[in-house]
């Protein structure tokens, strides 16, 4: 059994201790407002403002390779702008942005990762607009190629709504989460007659068409539950829509199977996609498990439910919170089963028991709202989004801490994965020149170019007549470059670690910017 280690306090959001604001729309602002105080600004991108993240502690060796892939999202229970904008955010591992894509102010970005599309790789992200109380109000999944070109849009069909949770390209189609509300009598749970019931769905599209080729949801209105809603540990309360399930991982698991995660009912479901019909259920509530989990061993709340080879599962357990009640418009959270972890167990599926292989806790007062995730990755670290908080780590498998980041609140993420990219933007690099007495500062960016090692800059009197006047290795998203003297009219190359030409800017005068920057998806 692994436990973290931190050197410093642990932090404690507020939502746990307070109230959370029922609607995104009861802000006065739009969801993704911001302010660029705490944000980055680049002279040779003055579009792009994404947030600069603290690390917490010392990073240490041994971390595995690849980026950060992450989305900027919002704590929406503390109403004040984000720190920089919303979007889709690659980051180095020495946290300093890679590619970033802003999105419109009235949505928010998640669930950022590298997948195939077509035999080749793929960036997805989803993008929208989520409640106070975690209920998706609009949303898409977005994907773009190598070069950042957009390949394909998808939105819900038949009135289902895709959330912010999974999005899984497989072949030519795209399985995705998704919620429909549906009207019914919730007496019996303690709604009201009138009351709705926020249904949770796994869906199948055809990614090129967008195509609803396949649902399987756990209401299944009109028929018998495939989720009885008395498994819900999710009071249902008047006035409100009872949110008895929330759907928040799918992973097909082969074998026309698939493995889903619903938060509010403490399971996870291996489905049969042909009969629907469910083969077993992993619960932290011993009354629906079909595997006896000893007590250590039983999770709440959760989200990111993996199963790996040798019937290893890996789980972010949230262990926190039910609904308590609702007071003038606000919703106020129960106490906490424990402190969030991320924990990996190990299946007997012919004895149907189940056993602790390790857990992953920052801190044992540390308590996480909502979201998360656990990555086991290969050489055996594991990367920990710890949901609600402002924190996403690596450890190593025995549970040492090599590398930690925090966000700027209100900012934070649903996930952050850790893997390996190669970006090669369709669009040039970015240059812009200041001059101060006499002497000249380009600055150079390309942003998403993952190959660029060094910088050469051209100068000259036009752009007919530009020579190579200096040079200089890349330091970070935007690389500063001073002259000695001042030109009329530049250019900058991005080049590789061979000093091959990878691309080359257009030309731009004097303080006048060339952004070869795309348009937002």
């Amino acid at each position: 059994m692994s436990r973290i280690k931190f050197r410093l306090p642990t932090a404690v959001i507020a939502t746990l201790v307070g109230t959370a604001a029922l609607s995104a729309a009861a802000q006065a602002a739009p969801i993704g407002a911001y302010t660029t105080k705490g944000a980055w600004s680049f002279v040779s991108a003055p579009k792009l403002h994404p947030p600069k993240l603290t690390t917490t502690t010392k990073t240490q060796r041994g971390l595995a390779s690849g980026y950060f892939m992450t989305g900027v999202f919002k704590n929406l229970t503390i109403n004040k702008p984000m720190i920089g904008q919303s979007g889709p955010l690659i980051l180095d591992r020495n946290l300093q942005p890679v590619w970033f894509n802003p999105i419109n102010v009235n949505a928010l970005a998640a669930n950022v990762r590298v997948q195939t599309y077509n035999g080749k790789p793929v960036l997805s992200w989803w993008q929208g607009a989520v409640s106070g109380t975690g209920a998706t109000t609009s949303g898409e999944d977005v994907v773009v190629d190598q070069h950042y070109r957009h390949v394909a849009t998808l939105k819900g069909a038949d009135g289902w709504i895709i959330s912010e949770h999974e999005m899984i390209i497989s072949g030519p189609h795209a399985w995705v989460t998704s919620y429909k509300t549906v009207p019914m009598d919730l007496r019996r749970y303690g709604g009201s007659a009138h009351g709705a019931v926020l249904d949770s769905a796994v869906q199948e599209y055809d990614l090129a068409t967008g195509k609803l080729l396949y649902t399987w949801d756990a209401l299944n209105p009109g028929g018998k539950p495939n989720i009885p809603l008395s498994q819900s540990q999710y009071k249902a309360f008047p006035g409100l829509p009872w949110d008895a399930y929330h759907i928040n991982s799918i992973q097909l698991t082969g074998h026309e199977t698939f493995l889903v995660s619903m938060r509010n009912t403490w399971s996870a479901y291996l489905v049969n996609r042909l009969t629907g019909a469910i083969d077993w259920t992993l619960s932290g509530n011993p009354k629906v498990s079909t595997f006896a989990l000893p007590s250590n061993a039983r999770f709440h709340w959760q989200h990111d439910v993996e199963l790996h080879p040798g019937n290893v599962v890996s789980v972010f357990d949230d262990a926190c919170c039910g609904l308590k009640g609702v007071s003038g418009g606000k919703a106020q959270f129960a106490t906490p089963n424990g402190p969030a972890r991320g924990l990996v167990l190990k299946l007997d599926l012919t004895k149907h028991t189940g056993t602790m292989v390790s857990q992953y806790i920052r801190a044992k007062d540390f308590f996480v709202a909502f979201l998360g995730s656990t990555q086991l990755l290969p050489g055996g670290n594991v990367a920990l989004s710890w949901g609600s908080t402002a924190f996403f780590s690596e450890v190593s498998s025995k549970g040492k801490v090599l590398f930690e980041a925090a966000w700027p609140t209100p900012d934070l993420n649903y996930r952050t994965y850790v893997q390996t990219w190669v970006g090669t933007p369709y669009f040039p690099p970015s240059g812009e020149v200041r001059n101060n007495h006499g002497k000249a500062t380009v600055y150079a960016s390309w942003d998403g170019a993952t190959q660029v090692a060094s910088w050469r800059v051209l100068a000259g009197s036009s752009a007919s007549n530009l020579k190579a006047i200096a040079s200089q290795d890349k330091t970070g998203f935007e690389t500063t470059i001073p002259l000695t003297s001042a030109f009329k009219v530049y250019k900058v190359q991005a080049l590789d670690s061979g000093r091959h030409v990878l691309g080359t800017s257009g030309a731009f005068p004097t303080n006048s910017s060339n952004s070869g920057l795309p348009g937002a998806y």
